[in-house]
Parts: C-alpha cells; structure tokens; sequence
C-alpha cells in the first residue's frame, strides 16, 4: 500500500474512531474545478459484524462512505447507509448552534466570515463560502441532509476554497437602472414546446456585472485547454470520409502517485498547433461528407479535450447570437489516434423548440423586452474572482426567473412555461 494511502486511511480512521469497522474499497478520484486538479480518496467501511454480502446487493446497514481531500485531509464527504453514529458527528444537528459549531471545525471557516446559510427545505440544508457575507465565485457548496431524528445522513463539500485573500473594498452600489446596454445584451429568445401555436419566449441569460457596469464575468470558465477556432468550413470537392461509431467507456484511473504529486488533470495539457490542424481536417472531411451540400454553413468554433477524447466543437454559421437554443455538433476524437469515435448532434432537442432557428424579430424592440422584465430581474452582489487581476472583484449577478411571451405580452416564470405549453 502507497505511503499516502496508508496515512489517509489511518486519518480517517483515527478521526472518526472506525474499530468497528472493516475497510472494504478504497480509490483515488481527481476533479477538474475552475483550472485546478483536486484530489480526493474515497473509502467504504463495513461493520466488522455485518451478515452475508456479495457484490449483486446494496452495501450492509451502518456502512460508511467518507471522502477526504489528499492534500489537506479534510473531509468533503460523508454517507451512512442505515441508522449508524459516527463519533466526533453530533447525533442532533438540529440545533443551529451545534450544527455551525460542527461545520466549523469540519471546514476550519468561520460561520458568516468564510462561509454563510444559503437555504433550508425540510432536513437538507446548504451553505456556500463568503467574505464577510458576500458570495465568492468559484466557491464552496456545503450541503448537509439530516435524518428525522436529526442525525447526519450526508455530508458533502463541493468546490473551490477562496482563489485569493484580495478583495476589493468598495460598498456595493451597483443598480439595474445604470447597466441597460448589458441587460439587452442577455437577452435569449427561444421557442416553448407546443402542438397546436408556437410561442416566442425571451429570457436573461445570468451573468456577472462589475461595480462599475462596464464588464461582465460568465458564470463559468471555459475550459482551460480550450483552443477558440472560428473557421468556416468549406470544401471545393466531394468528401469520402467515413467512420465507425465507437463506443468508449471513459477510464480515469487515478493512482496514489498522482494524488501524491498532484498532478494536473489530463483535460488541461496543451494542444499543439499540430494537433490542432490534423482535428481541423478530420472535422472539415466529416461535415464535407455528412453534409455535401452545405459548406460555408458549418464554423468549427473550438476545439478542447475531454479525457480520452478531443471534441471539436461546430456550430452553424448564420445561427442568431440571441438564440437560446443553437445548432451544435460535437465531434470525438480518440485523443491518441485521432479516430473518430462519435458525432453528438443536438438537432433533436432544438426541435422540441418548434422553429427556434428564428432569432429576435426586429419588430419586438429590446426597450419593449426590457420594460417588461425589468421588475423581475435580480441583482445580487458577489465577488468573482478575475485571473487577470489576482483578486477578487465584486460584481452583481444578474438573473432573473421570468420570461416575457411575444403572443400574449405577459410576464410568467420560467418553471411554468412546460405547464403552459402542457396545458394549452
């Protein structure tokens, strides 16, 4: 057993008194989370006393699963199969003051400070890491579920620990009524199922704003060996390209001596300018070949890797930047022969939109859009943490849960709208 491995499990073992308890599987697992690899051991524990089991069943009553994070051993999960205590685990975490007394020590934050309650629905209850009250992005999701009794049933840590310990000082100020231009610059339209009249909705896409108004973060990094194309692909002759479809069941195997050195995630080697020409040709043959009439109607507009594949992502040429919905191929390659493994085409779900190809009429003005959304739009303070500048920058996260119907010229929230179309 790896040195590493070893002192986990004894960590784990120590901290949570297991001696009634036999180690049945253990394995290593790495995420890839905001550009950073993180590593994590996973342990089953069986009661030393359990019954008869085999591998067909659910694992025996009072198992525990416990996760650990290997570079600083705190746990980042936590699951009981059955009524079992765990030691050093209050057995009521009803009680607010225990329950955050309990997560301090388990996260080394402090309540309100470094972390803060998000929300509360029946016994689960979840919390998000902050500054001093303020959301970071990317951060922590903690989520806690109780049983009825208010015992521990799951434990779970998800995320990033603050990137930074710079934040900028300033009060939040930020309001809609100075930041009009980035508010129709969100808008999407898109298409709400229906058999009998298609209807036109339009809805914000959620974005970061900064103090000033003038700049916007996504909500989401892009992948960070993510190489921006934007080629039109075109061909002068007949393509006679073809593949076979393979199937290829994804291996991340994960060793101790990669947790060991924390190595960085496979997803985020570089790809070389050579790579990146051979999947461009092999991309520009397959839609040459698949779609012989259409060149000039297909952009390869990135290329990036998804172990053990390398995606090559097109999207359709004249497609309407505020489509929701837009057309996409995602072809995968075998990152080591450049095979072609499989085309996942999304044609089938943009046609649940009825006509979503349509873009924004120029007959509905985006003064209209915005009038009537604007008393539902939401601006809530974060601080998002910018790479260029090494800190965090406190922004606004604008969102909303409404959209506006074309046809009826009414406001309604995005969850009923597959109740409209359902029931019209």
């Amino acid at each position: 057993m790896h040195p590493l491995t070893k002192d986990l499990i004894s960590h784990i073992q120590d901290k949570y008194q297991l001696n009634d308890y036999v180690l049945h599987e253990t394995f290593y697992r790495r995420e890839k989370i905001h550009g950073e690899t993180q590593y994590s051991l996973e342990t089953c524990w069986f009661p030393i006393n359990h019954g008869p089991w085999s591998e067909d069943e659910s694992y025996p009553d009072g198992t525990i699963e416990i996760q650990v994070d290997t570079a600083t051993k705190r746990t980042t999960s936590i699951h009981k199969n059955g009524a079992v205590a765990i030691y050093s685990v209050p057995e009521d975490l009803c009680d607010s003051d225990i329950r955050i007394a309990w997560l301090e020590q388990e996260l080394g934050m402090t309540f309100e400070k470094q972390f803060m309650f998000l929300t509360h629905q029946v016994s689960l209850y979840q919390y998000v890491s902050c500054h001093h009250g303020i959301r970071l992005s990317p951060g922590l999701f903690i989520s806690l579920e109780l049983t009825n009794e208010g015992a521990l049933d799951s434990f779970s840590i998800y995320g990033t620990p603050a990137l930074s310990n710079k934040y900028s000082t300033e009060l939040f100020t930020l309001s809609l009524e100075q930041m009009a231009p980035i508010i129709s610059q969100q808008f999407r339209s898109f298409s709400i199922p229906n058999e009998h009249q298609r209807k036109l909705a339009y809805a914000i896409e959620e974005t970061f704003v900064s103090q000033d108004g003038l700049r916007t973060y996504p909500l989401c990094n892009p992948e960070t060996s993510s190489v921006a194309i934007n080629e039109i692909v075109t061909w002068d002759k007949p393509s006679t390209f073809s593949y076979t479809r393979k199937l290829i069941k994804r291996r991340d195997t994960v060793t101790a001596l990669d947790a060991e050195a924390q190595t960085s995630h496979p997803d985020y080697r570089p790809l070389t300018d050579e790579m990146l020409e051979t999947c461009q040709s092999i991309a520009v043959d397959l839609i040459a070949a698949e779609y012989p009439e259409e060149s000039g109607a297909w952009t390869i507009q990135e290329i990036h890797r998804d172990f053990p594949f390398i995606n090559v992502v097109v999207r359709r040429t004249r497609d309407d930047i505020n489509l929701a919905y837009k057309r996409r191929l995602t072809i995968l390659l075998m990152e080591d022969t450049f095979e072609v493994s499989l085309i996942v085409d999304n044609e089938a779900f943009i046609d649940l939109f009825h006509d979503s190809t349509q873009g924004l009429p120029n007959s509905v003005p985006e003064e209209v859009i915005r009038h009537a959304l604007m008393p539902y739009l939401t601006l809530k303070p974060y601080y998002v943490f910018d790479r260029a500048l090494d800190h965090y920058v406190l922004c606004g996260l604008l969102d909303s849960n409404h959209a506006y119907l074309l046809t009826t010229n009414e406001v309604v929230l995005l969850d009923d709208l597959y109740v409209i179309s359902a029931t019209d």
